[in-house]
């Protein structure tokens, strides 16, 4: 029986703080700026000042001052640095620019290592600690994991080295016996941001130059004291990708960063990544990092190898950064024909669920790639507004195992769900980390359909009343005046945007004047009307809509087209409208 459920949206006008009106005034904007802005929860002019110099301190960061120390001793001694990254953008980019700022810094001997995900699993296991004993490193520094990696620290401490160990994941009860941990998991107390992983990195990378400066290290040693803001172009990638909270510490990391970019004064595999995703330096703004830069540098690590993306970023000059980034392309286009072809799979699995009204969604393939999961889980959660974890073979040596990624929704902290189950049935999940909206499992195959159970059980524990209503909050409604060019450009100032400061998101009734399908049948273009209002939409992974009336969700945008720049709705959600 087909259950699946057709999501009608309510659109409902976010709720306005009182203080709005003298936000307007005191910013100097218009009403439906004001309104925006004060839903975002600014509530002076302090909030919008996004000035490099009103970054935190970084001493904020528990463990800091001590990791900061022991990297200094490495580079004076002339010791062997590991910085041991993760499979992901964010990752990526912590990891090139601590090789980039250790070397001008003056470390001789730093290199950057990745466990083949495949072989050694996420993080510093013990395997992947073993791989590197031939290289005789004296100090290894995660980055973006390693917060969970207690057997992995163990055994290179065993073997004579030193961890340093920056993360940004929740940690578990017993920490890593490490040299040093700086995770703002543990110090939010003190420090009042919750930095991506590369943000972490940039983080004590500042308190390194600190130290070496009081030192008197760059005069001693003839060098250049590094400017850190040359390395914003990597946090602002990096901290957009990785989809963490846009408070305002980070949303000062990624304004300066890409202001850098587009400055030119940024390094050539941004350039090159630019290039091949037609993305104008002089016109980047955060999107463009999600949603066309990040996911080059992700398939990489979800396919094969993020060493490419790595070395693209520590790439020198602009040619050899576009052979590496041509091949992120390459992988990236396997990743859309393999992420297709497995959302086919996910629906017809969602069409033969006959508990799809249950809190938790579970779905395990053996066809799918342990690497995409996670992109399945999001759009699972898109459709049906519940939980979702999507599960694959794990793709090591033990083929009994099957690797799941979570995605949530709402108030649901996802994370914490599988720590409910963990605890009531400790020999269920052989593995499990994550944020709050995303999170990653790992069970034997044989437990699939207990864990599915569970897991629906554990989800409808924590969902409050409401928590699964087809609702979607907006900015309201835009008469046909509002909808300009001046609108999205003054948005645009305001910016960046992104998870918990959303960028404005409209709605209002349309009929529909022309569409059709795009991009080999994967995108929808239209010309719609609004009273006596023609505006260019699109509407992304959208086919046909069979309705003349409609309500939409849209984002007001430009669209920038052989040297003319018009006003283009980007659709998130379109139905037919009540008549």
């Amino acid at each position: 029986m087909n259950t699946t459920r057709t999501r009608r949206f309510q659109f409902v006008t976010r709720p306005l703080p009182a203080h709005w009106r003298q936000l307007q005034e005191q910013l100097g904007v218009d009403s439906i700026l004001g309104r925006i802005l004060a839903s975002r929860g600014v509530e002076s002019e302090f909030d919008t000042s996004l000035n490099l110099t009103e970054l935190l301190p970084p001493d904020g960061l528990e463990g800091i001052q001590s990791a900061a120390a022991r990297l200094v001793h490495a580079i004076q001694g002339d010791e062997l640095i590991c910085i041991a990254g993760d499979f992901d953008a964010d990752g990526a980019t912590a990891s090139a620019l601590c090789v980039s700022m250790l070397r001008e810094f003056g470390a001789k001997h730093v290199e950057s290592v990745v466990p083949d995900r495949f072989r050694f699993g996420y993080g510093l296991s013990q395997e992947f600690v073993q791989s590197l004993l031939s290289r005789q490193p004296r100090v290894i520094v995660t980055v973006d994991n390693g917060i969970s990696s207690n057997e992995g620290v163990a055994f290179a401490r065993e073997n004579g080295i030193d961890t340093i160990i920056t993360d940004h994941h929740l940690p578990p009860d017993e920490l890593p016996a490490a040299h040093a941990i700086v995770n703002p998991q543990l110090s939010k107390g003190t420090f009042a941001s919750e930095p991506a992983g590369v943000g972490v990195a940039f983080y004590l990378m500042m308190e390194v130059r600190r130290q070496l400066r009081m030192l008197d290290h760059f005069e001693k040693n003839s060098l250049k004291e590094p400017n850190i803001a040359n390395f914003l172009d990597l946090v602002a990638l990096g901290t957009v990708v990785d989809l963490v909270p846009l408070d305002r510490n980070n949303r000062i990391l990624i304004a300066n960063g890409l202001n850098r970019i587009r400055h030119r004064r940024t390094r050539p595999g941004i350039i090159a990544l630019c290039e091949i995703a037609k993305v104008r330096l002089e016109d980047i703004n955060a999107e463009d990092l999600g949603y066309r830069l990040g996911p080059r540098l992700n398939a990489a690590g979800r396919l094969e190898d993020i060493s490419i993306g790595i070395k693209a970023l520590l790439a020198s000059n602009v040619g050899d950064a576009r052979i590496h980034v041509a091949r992120l392309n390459e992988i990236n286009a396997e990743r859309q024909q393999m992420q297709s072809e497995m959302t086919e799979i996910a629906h017809g699995h969602l069409d033969s669920l006959i508990n799809l009204d249950g809190s938790g969604i579970c779905i395990y393939d053996s066809s799918f790639h342990e690497g995409i999961v996670g992109l399945i889980a999001s759009q699972v959660v898109n459709r049906v507004n519940r939980p979702a974890v999507v599960f694959a073979n794990a793709q090591d040596r033990r083929s009994d195992l099957i690797k799941g990624s979570a995605r949530s929704v709402g108030n649901i902290h996802i994370r914490d769900v599988l720590a409910d189950i963990d605890a009531q049935y400790p020999k269920l999940l052989q593995s499990y980390g994550g944020h709050a909206m995303a999170a990653g499992v790992t069970v034997h195959k044989n437990s699939f359909e207990r864990f599915s159970s569970l897991f629906d059980a554990a989800v409808t524990a924590r969902a409050a009343e409401g928590t699964f209503e087809d609702v979607l909050y907006t900015d309201g409604e835009l008469d046909d005046d509002a909808l300009t060019l001046d609108l999205v450009r003054s948005i645009n100032r305001w910016g960046p945007w992104g998870k918990d400061f959303e960028p404005p998101l409209f709605h209002g009734s349309f009929e529909i004047v022309n569409q059709q399908e795009v991009g080999k049948g994967r995108h929808l273009k239209l010309v719609l009307k609004q009273n006596r209002k023609l505006v260019d939409a699109i509407a992304f992974n959208h086919r046909t809509i069979d309705a003349q009336q409609v309500e939409i969700a849209y984002r007001a945008t430009e669209n920038k087209f052989r040297g003319s720049t018009t006003l283009q709705l980007v659709i998130e959600c379109a139905q037919q409208a009540n008549v």
